[in-house]
């Protein structure tokens, strides 16, 4: 149970830095003076670290260990952190940019040494309950951080809300030292850069990897295109304060705990195909909802959140069952869980930059985003069953 509780907060680690800022993004955008999509890029820069940061502690895990390595992520999350704070400080938000992305370098290996540690101490069925596990956590955790963002936001602006993250940089360095250490010394190895690039090309030829990478991109992509167009949706066109944002922000936790502790409980007599299937399913249905409520109730704010949870709840579903299916299709778990992570995030770093070019006109802007993101979820699926 301890190790469950420790590898919750490492595969969050990366999730919660992406978001715990964006109920001050409006009015980060009003301090720089710049615009809404402008202010988005701070979204998009970690994500951009986020994604090859993946591919960073690959080979650094086989050299260095999973501790070393943890805490070497700790550092670097802590470090753009700080950077944040200063550039906030000195009005300089290519700095703040720039910080950012050396968060997310930091803050980014999280989830691959979380989805690494996992296949190493669990089997292929146990994996797939225990990451369903930890994606509640994956979801709860950014949920809580924004609704304590948006207090922070509400009550001494946007710059106080990179102190959480300072804290739980601090914390991840901490708690790492409770997890057993994946590779001993006498297990390790002397980094080959021509050997680096060996084992990716394996992996990344490898059909069950990259469909599976893939289709958690597209459910990574539904987290990442609320974070970004649900504060202007809600706060601008809505009209709720940032503080009220984080408070509505908790509604879809709620799908997140059902969905998690669903193929928990599922998972104990279905077979990862059948429940990876199902979650695509409840998603379908959630997007469904959330155009006819945008539809119908276009000013008011329980018509973006509810149908959030049916969402959340459908990729319970997907994401422990896509990682085992992938990770569990090749011996090479530590390189094979970097890439899927990388496809993971290269998908969601696309998907923003794409919506940072958009002009937000529209509440129905999301579900129509959704929808290109599901209808692409289930050809990955098609293709990760077919070669598992």
């Amino acid at each position: 149970m301890r190790n469950i509780l420790v590898l919750m907060l490492l595969i969050s680690f990366g999730s919660i830095g992406a978001v715990f800022f964006t109920p001050g993004l409006p009015e980060i955008a009003q301090y720089f003076a710049i615009s809404n999509a402008t202010a988005g890029m701070t979204v998009t820069w970690y994500l951009i670290g986020y994604t090859f940061a993946q591919l960073l502690y690959g080979p650094m895990v086989h050299t260095l260990g999973s501790r070393n390595t943890i805490i070497i992520c700790g550092v670097l999350a802590l470090l753009g952190s700080l950077l944040s704070i200063f550039a906030g400080i000195h009005h300089s938000f290519a700095l703040l940019l720039l910080a950012r992305a050396v968060m997310a370098l930091g803050a980014g290996g999280g989830l691959k040494m979380a989805f690494t540690l996992t296949s190493h101490l669990y089997s292929k069925n146990e994996s797939a309950r225990i990451i369903s596990l930890l994606t509640m956590a994956f979801a709860i955790m950014p949920g809580l951080g924004v609704f304590i963002g948006g207090l922070l936001v509400h009550n001494f602006g946007w710059i106080s809300t990179f102190y959480l993250m300072v804290v739980y940089s601090l914390v991840i360095i901490l708690v790492n030292f409770l997890l057993p250490e994946m590779y001993l010394k006498s297990e390790r190895h002397q980094f080959h850069f021509r050997e680096m690039l060996t084992n990716y090309a394996r992996m990344f030829g490898s059909r069950a990897v990259i469909s599976g990478g893939l289709l958690l991109g597209t459910c990574s992509g539904l987290i990442y295109a609320f974070a970004a167009l649900a504060p202007f949706i809600a706060i601008e066109m809505m009209g709720i304060t940032p503080s009220a944002y984080g408070s509505y922000n908790l509604i879809p936790v709620i799908g997140v705990i059902s969905g998690a502790l669903s193929s928990n409980y599922v998972g104990k007599f279905w077979q990862p195909h059948r429940s990876l299937k199902f979650g695509l399913m409840v998603i379908t249905a959630g997007i469904a909802f959330l155009l006819l409520g945008l539809i119908l109730w276009n000013k008011a704010p329980l018509a973006l959140f509810v149908p959030m949870v049916i969402i959340y709840l459908g990729s319970g579903f997907v994401y422990g069952n896509t990682t085992a299916l992938a990770l569990h299709s090749t011996e090479d778990k530590s390189n094979a869980s970097a890439v899927v992570s990388f496809l993971n995030m290269a998908s969601s770093c696309l998907l923003v930059l794409v919506l940072g070019t958009l002009q937000i006109q529209s509440a129905l802007i999301l579900p129509v985003v959704y929808i290109v993101l599901v209808f692409l979820g289930l050809l990955w699926s098609r293709f990760l069953i077919s070669a598992t």
